[in-house]
């Protein structure tokens, strides 16, 4: 290295990390070191507290091995530990480092480790809600009547020193209240609701800041997606999603305040406002572009206007306080090597933010190469760093605790110092990692796995690119999924430069090597690939940054395998457009973009259905609103049916389009309740805070409608068969199920054959899933019958002679005849006792005669006494 390399090298680090004298005399300590925070909560047996770990490091970048001696009896053999003091006082830390020489050097330093305030509260909780109405305003007071010693208050969002505020607005608010002399501090949140009030809005669609005043907007198309009336469950206003949406560049996308040739940050709220972006020198507000300043006032230069991915942000989420009260600006230096990072906090400078901590080194040997995902569980997030003279990835999980790294050797070990510049790509499912490296003078990309629990690396795969360097493997980008990976390789000074698709579902880096596709080479200068936007659910197009142009090439397909015609790569000779125009220059960045998992504030009035079928119970459930306000909630129906509770049922008999009506009566407690805890005061004594009304449509589809008797008769005597059919009605098609009392399977067809006295059970499912159930029960019972002539011949020739009359499943039988003048002339209670025509004593022949039968059935007696009628001819 020449000596005035040297030279910049230790005046930068002595920039960066601060440190007063030489360079070599002590080492970093936090400038605030609390004891553990720590303690066990009787009533719930729960740990309560926050970890207030104290961070060292050694700045001397020559050393290579540590022993540290916290004063306190405890050691560590890291170059940056992180420790936790048990009890206040004064400490002596010990640092023994040691050299590659063999030389060994000890340096000291007296730390002080200071105690807490006590701990503020709201409503008697570290972590508080509460639900307001809307006209109301609410004091908010960490610690009552308590008397609590010299204290200072830091109050987010509003920025406010007082011990109270006095708040109108929904929202998160938390107070920080720092112990005066030792700077400790304990934090208290609460969630506080206004009713109904409406919730903040969120920013819109991320924009990309990078280059020299470039930058992107994304707009985003698709159809208006039609209800679905015959869902079975839904909301009964839905705020209709597009369908199939999809980002597209913007047409017109105005100059930025960035001014880089490299990396660039950018951070959004959990509202997708953006909160601020640096490119590498200045820190600007996402709200107006404002330069960042610290906190006294001072002019903030964050030093890293050149390195390829090594900048930031990454949202520090606090134990006890609401997120994101402050951010890390994390930032490599390309020429120590050395990762550190600024605290950014957002309670100053009107919501805008100023930089409370600088420069606090965080790790040596660090290359350009940075990239950031949130958690599988929007707990916290992981950033990797690439160490190329380890062959090394620094693993650091940033969440309530702090920053907590882990190094892990992984993949290829000989890459050469090339290896640093560049970028890390993750995929959008955060299960696959990539990076180029140069190895041997050759460019290859590397892909691991990554495992979303541990976020361990594992099964390197190293395909080759085929291209010698220079020109230089440099940006990398997966598609919406882990199967496609683009990468370019840079060249300058006439080299090609070129954007090369990997297909990684072929599987062994052979493989994807042999089968590699060159999309595009031109000798213009290739930077990074992104894909955009980072944030968002819809298809997105992959941008290729260029150095030095006023467009922004793309692809249009970029998960599927093939050339550029292909994958719809704008940036083709002859076109009418390269890509998204800028009205400002892309250089070789493009911005590491995070974001913390989107929440809107607020709650709205809504209502739920479950169940749409005619004649089947349909399920109304609101989840009132302004909880734990009580709410009174009446549901109105369009047939003048009235109803209470926040749950209720509501059976349609006819099909078609209904309206709802849902009324919520929102009560708020009186201040006697927190005092007197009795549900009857509580009724007395509330007063309403507000009535709304909201409307809704379901749509009722139409059920089958059967037709069954509820019993069948069949005749066992005669070995009788029935066939039925319910034939239904309220559909375009059916599906049946018969099946047993205790639900054994009996046919699916139309038809069924009864032959056995039993109950049936029958399931009818039209075309809307609709269901209409019924069952029918089939009995033993012949119908009662008598077979009889109209004429006999009563002439002693042995045919016909005898009016018979033959009966079945009948009893109490009686048989009358009569003349014409009705007289009776024959009487039998014995069907087998026959009429031989005769009255006293002759036979008169061709007449009619009336006669009657009555009887009763045997198997149905109920239908109690029947009765025949008729007449019969007698020819002699």
């Amino acid at each position: 290295m020449k000596t005035w390399e040297k030279i910049c090298q230790t005046l930068l680090l002595i920039f960066f990390i601060g440190v007063s004298g030489s360079l070599y005399a002590q080492f970093y300590v936090s400038p605030k070191v609390c004891l553990a925070d720590l303690s066990l909560d009787p009533a719930t047996g729960q740990m309560v507290g926050c970890e207030k770990r104290t961070a060292f490091f050694d700045t001397e970048p020559s050393s290579v091995s540590w022993l540290w001696d916290f004063g306190d009896g405890s050691q560590s053999i890291s170059r940056n530990p992180q420790y936790v003091y048990q009890a206040t006082g004064n400490y002596t830390v010990t640092l023994t480092r040691g050299f590659s020489s063999g030389a060994v050097e000890t340096k000291t330093k007296q730390i002080t480790v200071g105690a807490f305030p006590n701990q503020p509260k709201f409503n008697d909780k570290i972590l508080a809600d509460t639900t307001v109405c809307e006209s109301s305003s609410l004091e908010l007071n960490p610690f009552k009547l308590q008397l609590v010693g010299n204290v200072k208050y830091k109050w987010f969002p509003t920025g406010d020193t007082t011990r109270t505020i006095t708040v109108d607005t929904t929202g998160c608010y938390s107070v920080e209240v720092f112990d005066a002399t030792s700077g400790c501090s304990r934090s208290a949140k609460i969630n506080v609701k206004f009713c109904l009030q409406e919730s903040s809005s969120g920013g819109g669609i991320e924009k990309w800041y990078f280059g020299k005043g470039g930058s992107l907007e994304f707009g985003i198309e698709g159809d208006s997606t039609e209800r679905d009336s015959l869902a079975v469950e839904g909301d009964l206003n839905p705020d209709l999603p597009l369908e199939d949406p999809a980002f597209k560049p913007g047409v017109t996308n105005e100059v930025s305040e960035v001014n880089t040739s490299g990396a660039v940050a950018m951070v959004y709220d959990k509202n997708t406002n953006l909160v601020f972006y640096t490119d590498g020198n200045k820190l600007f507000a996402g709200s107006d572009d404002t330069e960042i300043q610290t906190a006294n006032g001072g002019n903030f230069t964050v030093g890293n206007v050149r390195s390829s991915q090594g900048l930031m942000i990454v949202p520090k989420s606090n134990c006890n306080a609401c997120n994101f009260t402050e951010y890390y600006v994390l930032s490599l230096n390309p020429l120590t090597k050395l990762l550190s990072y600024s605290v950014v906090d957002m309670r100053y400078n009107n919501k805008k933010g100023a930089v409370v901590e600088q420069n606090i080194p965080l790790m040596f040997t660090a290359s350009e190469k940075m990239a950031g995902i949130r958690s599988s569980n929007d707990s916290a997030f992981v950033m990797y760093a690439f160490d190329y003279k380890k062959g090394a990835f620094n693993i650091l999980t940033i969440d309530s605790t702090g920053i907590n790294t882990m190094e892990q050797i992984i993949g290829s070990s000989n890459v050469d110092s090339l290896s640093s510049v560049g970028y890390i790509a993750i995929s959008p499912n955060g299960r696959k990692l990539a990076h180029g490296v140069v190895i041997a003078g050759r460019n290859y990309v590397e892909v691991f796995d990554r495992n979303l629990n541990t976020n361990s690396l594992s099964n390197p795969v190293l395909i080759d690119l085929n291209v010698v360097a220079p020109p230089v493997v440099y940006g990398v980008a997966f598609g919406s999924n882990s199967d496609i990976l683009y990468t370019t390789i840079k060249g300058n000074s006439g080299q090609s430069s070129y954007l090369i698709q990997l297909a990684l579902f072929l599987g062994d880096g052979a493989s994807i090597s042999a089968q590699k596709e060159i999309i595009l080479q031109r000798n213009d200068e290739f930077g990074a690939l992104m894909l955009g936007p980072v944030y968002g659910i819809g298809e997105k197009y992959l941008y290729m940054s260029v150095n030095n142009k006023n467009f922004l090439p793309y692809l249009q397909n970029p998960d599927v395998k093939g050339n550029a015609a292909v994958v719809g790569l704008t940036y083709v000779a002859g076109s009418a457009s390269f890509g998204a125009p800028l009205d400002g220059l892309a250089t070789l960045g493009l911005p590491n973009v995070l974001a913390p998992a989107v929440e809107q504030e607020g709650e709205g009035i809504s209502a739920n259905y479950s169940g749409n079928c005619q004649n089947s119970p349909t399920i109304l459930t609101t989840q009132g609103i302004c909880s734990p306000m009580r709410n009174k909630v009446t549901w109105y129906f369009d047939d003048g049916t009235k109803k209470e509770g926040t749950q209720t049922s509501f059976t349609y008999t006819k099909p078609g389009w209904h309206t709802i009506k849902m009324v919520v009566e929102v009560f708020q407690k009186s201040k006697i309740s927190s005092v007197v805890n009795n549900q009857v005061v509580d009724k007395l004594t509330e007063t309403e805070c507000t009535e709304e009304e909201y409307s809704g449509t379901i749509y009722i589809k139409p059920a089958p409608v059967l037709t069954i008797p509820d019993k069948l008769y069949i005749c066992l005597e005669e070995f009788e068969k029935k066939p039925f059919s319910p034939n239904p009605k309220g559909g375009d098609s059916f599906k049946y199920l018969w099946t047993t009392t205790l639900d054994a399977f009996l046919s699916d067809k139309p038809t069924y054959v009864f032959d056995i006295p039993a109950t049936y059970k029958l399931e009818v499912t039209n075309n809307f899933e609709c269901v209409a159930k019924d069952k029918i029960t089939v009995l033993e019972g012949c119908e009662p019958a008598l077979f009889l002539p109209d004429v006999f011949t009563p002439n002693d020739d042995n045919l016909n002679n005898d009016f018979e009359i033959i009966p079945a499943y009948i009893t109490d039988f009686d048989f009358k005849v009569f003349n014409r003048w009705g007289e009776l002339v024959f009487n039998s209670k014995n069907p087998e006792i026959k009429w031989d025509g005769r009255f006293k004593g002759k036979v008169f022949g061709n007449q009619l005669y009336p006669y009657t039968i009555s009887y009763r059935s045997k198997y149905f007696p109920e239908r109690g006494e029947l009765q025949t009628r008729g007449s019969i001819l007698i020819l002699k």
